[in-house]
């Protein structure tokens, strides 16, 4: 009795030691006697777990140790490419074939790391076809072919919400899986937030509660609560600005490229847009040029224009505002996102602006192109 017991004890003893380990098989097409790098994904950073040597096959055998038990993201790189990415957990036995770009994966025995593989291959596809129209959407614009343009962002916006929907099926198919985090982080071409809408907190919440349930010791689930609560307090502060456009707007005090300091309130009593942009994307400065053209038509009859720079480097605002040669106020404090203009109007993308009529009523928000020109017709 006694040695049955110690054989079971054995046993366990083997199980729990084992059960933080995980091991890869790999086969990686292309990669003859070479190295791939294996990385962790710890909060916003990957970290380099370890570097793996391939046999003259391409082919590897890799035991990963101290595992959790619930998965993490890990990736494998070949050089710059990205080539694999995993869904690794304690006590998983992988069997995986790619290539060194990365376009032909196969991952088999574990259905998270299948799973994520196939979600990626989608929104790889689906980012592709939104880049390129966005290069068209570009074109047309540095040709002045305004119908086409306008034509593009119908595209594009359509493009967005069958994009949307699809995620939104996974999320609701796959309630259980991590990949879901993934999903939610992403980000389409132009760094456009798939699920930036201030409303999509109620999809953050139920991933996170269907996450508790499945993985509670996750190393996922505080950051995504962190969040939850910032997006919380950003519906808050939403909250309180539509409540201020009833009697006025937010005033915002900021220095200019002279470093004196303009107030939005100077110009109470006039029409004016308020114009939240980044000198970084040539988009914006593009979009400059349509402000110029709106500007030169109704100035004379009382438009004004304040414009806050959202970037840190106040040298290269300076610069590309006087290069430009914007005639109206434009402002910079070199906080980045820390700036109070920034979360006082809820900025959470750039470019962004509101229209405010005569009387301080905030009219409009992020309405551009032939839609802006016409609510600013109308308000003169």
């Amino acid at each position: 009795m006694r040695k049955l017991l110690l054989l079971s004890a054995v046993a366990i003893m083997a199980l729990s030691c084992s059960s933080d380990k995980a091991t890869i098989k790999a086969k990686i097409d292309g990669l003859n006697n070479g190295r791939v790098v294996l990385k962790v994904l710890r909060l916003n950073t990957q970290v380099v777990a370890d570097t793996i040597k391939t046999d003259n096959e391409g082919s590897f055998v890799y035991k990963a140790k101290n595992l959790s038990e619930h998965p993490e993201f890990y990736y494998l790189y070949y050089k710059e490419n990205r080539i694999a990415s995993l869904l690794l957990a304690g006590g998983d036995k992988i069997y995986l074939t790619t290539d060194t770009l990365g376009s032909e994966i196969s991952v088999e025995g574990s259905n998270e790391s299948s799973l994520l593989n196939e979600l990626e291959g989608y929104l790889a596809t689906k980012d592709s076809e939104f880049r390129n129209a966005l290069l068209e959407r570009s074109a047309a614009l540095n040709s002045k072919n305004t119908a086409l343009a306008d034509s593009l962002n119908y595209r594009l916006g359509s493009m967005f919400v069958k994009y949307k929907q699809d995620a939104i099926k996974h999320l609701y198919s796959h309630p259980n899986s991590l990949t879901n985090v993934y999903l939610l982080y992403h980000k389409l071409p132009g760094d456009l937030p798939l699920f930036g809408d201030m409303r999509d907190i109620l999809l953050y919440r139920r991933v996170y509660d269907s996450l508790s349930n499945s993985y509670p010791g996750s190393v996922y689930l505080n950051p995504l609560l962190d969040e939850i609560s910032l997006r919380e307090k950003s519906e808050a502060i939403s909250s309180k600005l539509l409540d201020a456009s009833e009697v006025g707007f937010p005033d915002l005090r900021l220095p200019d490229a002279k470093s004196k300091m303009r107030t939005l309130s100077e110009l109470s009593g006039k029409p004016f847009i308020l114009v939240f942009w980044s000198i970084t994307d040539v988009n914006q400065r593009l979009f400059n040029r349509d402000l110029l053209e709106l500007y030169d038509k109704y100035s004379a009859a009382g438009l004004q224009i304040y414009q806050v720079c959202v970037d840190t480097d106040k040298t290269a605002w300076a610069r590309a505002v006087a290069e430009q040669g914007l005639p109206w106020i434009n402002v910079c404090d070199g906080l980045g996102s820390a700036s109070s203009a920034v979360s006082t109007y809820n900025i959470v993308e750039v470019p962004s602006l509101f229209v405010i009529d005569k009387s301080g009523t905030i009219v409009a928000r992020d309405v551009f192109d032939s839609q802006l020109e016409k609510l600013i017709a109308k308000i003169f």
